[in-house]
């Protein structure tokens, strides 16, 4: 049994938190035991000690926190680690630097956001890079960002995100709809993402209100920064009794089962769960051509559409497109369905990051 520990900055519930929650819940018993440290508290510390993982707050002040790293090796001595799962640059460069003190535990890192590093990032990303055992990149775009930031290419392996294909086919839609309101036979949007810059929000109102003379419902699932700002864009718009703001969610299943359409216009993303958890639940998706969502929307899996992100007229094209052709949702939906199962399902993603873990495969 491997003793892992997930080192995480901020213990919030975005798409880092989930994955390590999926990871926990599917390897726990099954060959990994869960540890967690973190510097900021959240749900997720929450969530992990409500299923009695051990945990323990480390302050890191910065990627090259010495004294961080000092404290990561002592912890890892205590709770005699064997692998050290990362997720952010800050997080895996003080791993790193803590194998310089306790050499036991291998360093894996996921890379979950597509950043360009600047040259002091990339040296040290090379210098750093003998200490550390397998990048996990999630979709293409990621392993070619990594490879362009100065991280060594037989390093990273490529698994890509996955969802628990069962739970995201088991929500009630009809009882979601009658929840918000939602008139039998309307057309519904979802889009479940934080309300904060980069997602796309106005972006996706500003193309709606070209199709405001049409009755259709928008599911903004989420919270943040810019919810506010979000309300009164719409009410601008002329799409104050068309846009509705259920907040953040735990029953997501019945949010995809009541949409229509799931809508991802994010300026810049790795691989989403949303769109993953979209195709698991069998609902067409609409996404801008940005980082791993073209490994998802491609002819082959013919599961929806794609446009640019900041094109308006073609995003309302999309939308418009679907809205009229329930012919071309089924036929997306049921390819929907059995890409998420050729590709994406949970378990064998799971069963290739605890091969890491134990060092061996290499995730093929």
């Amino acid at each position: 049994m491997a003793k892992v520990l997930y080192l995480l900055n901020f213990a919030g519930r975005g798409g880092s938190e989930r994955y390590i929650q999926t990871l926990v819940e599917e390897l726990s018993g099954a060959g990994a035991e869960p540890f967690f440290a973190y510097n900021e508290p959240g749900p997720l510390l929450d969530w992990m000690q409500a299923r009695g993982v051990p945990c323990r707050q480390l302050n890191m002040r910065g990627p090259y926190d010495m004294a961080a790293a000092a404290a990561l090796a002592a912890l890892c001595r205590e709770w005699e680690i064997d692998v050290i799962h990362t997720h952010f640059l800050r997080e895996n460069s003080i791993a790193l630097l803590s194998r310089l003190l306790y050499r036991r535990p291998r360093v894996v890192y996921t890379y979950h956001i597509l950043t360009e590093n600047g040259l002091p990032v990339r040296l040290s990303n090379r210098l750093l890079s003998p200490l550390q055992d397998t990048i996990i990149a999630n979709c293409t775009a990621g392993r070619d960002r990594l490879i362009a930031n100065a991280n060594p290419a037989g390093k990273i392996v490529l698994i890509p995100n996955a969802v628990d294909i069962p739970y995201w086919r088991s929500g009630d839609g009809a009882a979601v709809r009658r929840e918000l309101g939602i008139p039998e036979g309307v057309f519904t949007l979802l889009f479940a993402a934080r309300l904060v810059a980069g997602k796309g929000h106005r972006f996706l109102l500003e193309a709606l209100a070209q199709l405001r003379d049409r009755d259709f419902r928008l599911v903004l699932a989420g919270e943040g920064e810019l919810r506010e700002e979000t309300e009164e864009l719409c009410r601008s718009l002329g799409l104050g009794d068309k846009v509705l703001f259920p907040g953040f969610r735990e029953d997501l299943p019945g949010f995809y089962a009541a949409a229509d359409v799931t809508v991802c216009p994010s300026e810049s993303e790795t691989l989403s769960f949303l769109l993953l958890e979209s195709l698991a639940a069998g609902t067409p998706v609409i996404a801008t051509r940005a980082g791993g969502m073209t490994d998802i929307v491609t002819p082959e899996h013919d599961c929806g559409l794609m446009v640019d992100y900041g094109d308006q007229a073609a995003l309302a094209g999309a939308v418009k497109k679907l809205m009229d052709d329930p012919a071309l949702r089924r036929r997306f939906s049921e390819n929907a369905r059995r890409t998420s199962e050729a590709e994406y399902d949970i378990h064998e993603a799971a069963r290739r990051v605890l091969a890491l873990y134990r060092g061996r495969d290499k995730g093929e």
